[in-house]
């Protein structure tokens, strides 16, 4: 079903953040396929990325909310509340 997604258009064979084998293809399969729609689903509970590399998540996260608003129709402010959100939930996984 990726590899679908990515054939279908090219552009979501992109990683979610260089150094990271996740796609944004994989963002999509999991909002449409997995039930994941929040940023936390997607960055932590499918490809586990806030826990592998924080950084990295809270980079992903600046984008991540418009892909998973476009499948599920939210509106601008759904983004940044998502975004706010992520925020927030990643300062715990931060080392001091």
């Amino acid at each position: 079903q990726i590899a679908g997604l990515i054939f279908q258009d090219p552009t979501l064979a992109a990683p979610v953040h260089p150094g990271y084998p996740y796609t944004k293809a994989e963002i999509i399969y999991a909002v449409r396929y997995e039930m994941a729609v929040t940023v936390e689903d997607v960055l932590a509970r499918r490809t586990r990325l806030l826990f592998l590399d924080t950084h990295a998540a809270l980079e992903s996260a600046a984008w991540v909310p418009e892909l998973i608003a476009v499948e599920l129709k939210k509106e601008a402010s759904w983004k940044d509340e998502q975004l706010s959100i992520f925020k927030e939930l990643a300062k715990q996984y931060l080392l001091p």
